[in-house]
């Protein structure tokens, strides 16, 4: 949700937003807003600090946790299913690997890792393409089931959530075929997602469907409507290169439309399931943009 609002004789500008999460049993936990601040000449405030803004949330003065830039670099979880079904693809899934490193921009932090069995990290976080490329080009599947969601969840709690300066992101390429190796866990699957959201996480599928469908499709679906991702379902390989490199392009772009804004991150109360939040810019004639996601 966002919409303009323009400055009082205070030069104090409210606007108003839902962001959706249960009630926890936290005492805090971090959410994100987003915002663009222009001067009376409307050009972009380009100096606001903590100092500069006021949140609120549900009426109530929430503490800041840092004002940064929403050109903050990404840490992206390139996430590739090395299960027994990817065999026959191979060749693709190391093209498309390669072009996906060749189109992505520099600045943002790659780790790359495999679903096959259990979570692989192949690449740790880090800038050193010439490191990622050379592990790409040497993708091969490990056998086993996708182990999907175990994958997923533990890849954000120990390279996501502990970066919180960065822009989380999923880049997942996995496919399904009716496998299901264990129930999955649901209730692990909530927890995630609704903290995902709230640091405004972003996440990319190419999925690769069999004849039958199990899960994966319903965890993926489920995680890119969540957060407006892209989600692409192939029933072939052959498209997968250009799947990939379509998905770095995008996050260029959607990284070049972040400029002027910024990420203001605060402390909310999780027992609220539907807080109602406001920002306000302390500058004088200036006018505010806000929303929960990112770009925007």
């Amino acid at each position: 949700m966002k919409r303009w609002a323009i400055g009082s004789a205070a030069g104090v500008l409210w606007l108003v937003a839902a962001l959706a999460g249960p009630a926890s049993a936290q005492r805090t936990v971090s959410r994100s807003i987003f915002v663009e601040a222009a001067g009376p000449d409307n050009k972009f405030l380009t100096d606001l600090s903590a100092a500069d803004i006021v949140v609120t949330e549900n009426g109530v003065n929430r503490k800041i946790l840092r004002v940064t830039p929403g050109t903050s670099p990404m840490r992206i979880v390139l996430m590739v299913d090395s299960s027994n079904p990817v065999v026959p693809m191979i060749s693709s899934f190391k093209n498309a690997l390669g072009a996906f490193v060749d189109a992505l921009p520099p600045a943002h932090e790659v780790t790359f890792i495999s679903s096959g069995g259990q979570l692989r990290v192949r690449v740790p976080p880090g800038t050193d393409r010439d490191k990622l490329r050379a592990e790409t080009a040497r993708f091969a599947p490990e056998g086993g089931a996708n182990a999907f969601l175990d994958t997923l969840l533990e890849a954000d709690k120990r390279f996501l959530k502990t970066a919180p300066a960065f822009w989380p992101v999923f880049v997942i390429v996995t496919t399904d075929n009716g496998e299901n190796y264990r129930e999955p866990d649901i209730p692990g699957y909530n927890t995630f997602m609704t903290d995902f959201r709230a640091r405004a996480g972003a996440a990319h599928v190419v999925l690769i469907q069999g004849k039958k469908t199990g899960p994966v499709t319903g965890f993926v679906t489920n995680l890119t409507d969540n957060v407006h991702g892209s989600l692409s379902v192939i029933n072939t390989d052959n498209s997968l290169p250009a799947k990939l490199q379509a998905i770095a392009e995008q996050l260029a772009d959607d990284h070049f439309k972040m400029r002027g804004r910024y990420e203001v991150a605060f402390e909310g109360d999780p027992k609220i399931v539907q807080p109602v939040v406001a920002v306000a810019v302390n500058r004088e004639g200036a006018s505010v943009l806000m929303s929960v996601r990112r770009p925007f």
